[in-house]
């Protein structure tokens, strides 16, 4: 990732933001200057629930240069306790000793290493509780 993007992304990731729609009344994310679902500018930043439970995970075992040092890794299919449904890393566990329904908290990682440049991005993740 270059230097410009994660300077760009750096609060929506860092504080794991996402949007509240007072037309819709629906949360969304990423964060974006208009509603998904109504298309209203009419909205606010929220902050995601820092719980939550696993609907689907994968274990990756090909992946971006980038994130060769975490392969193979679970990425999964998150639901926040908001309603929220994000994808990320499910980190500090087995695939066997994952489930469907397994209950998760957020918490902040190293997301990727770049190369050379020696450029970290971090992010969030996700362990079980």
């Amino acid at each position: 990732m270059e230097p410009p993007k994660i300077w760009r992304e750096r609060r929506e990731k860092y504080l794991a933001l996402g949007i509240l729609c007072h037309e819709c009344k629906k949360k969304s994310f990423p964060i974006t200057q208009y509603c998904p679902y109504c298309s209203s500018e009419n909205i606010v930043e929220l902050k995601l629930a820092q719980t939550g439970k696993i609907l689907h995970f994968t274990r990756v075992s090909q992946t971006a240069e980038e994130m060769m040092f975490y392969a193979p890794y679970i990425i999964g299919l998150v639901e926040l306790d908001d309603g929220i449904k994000v994808t990320g890393q499910i980190t500090d566990n087995k695939l066997e000793k994952l489930s469907e329904g397994t209950k998760v908290r957020m918490v902040f990682r190293v997301l990727s290493k770049n190369g050379e440049e020696g450029l970290i991005g971090y992010g969030f993740k996700f362990v079980p509780i």
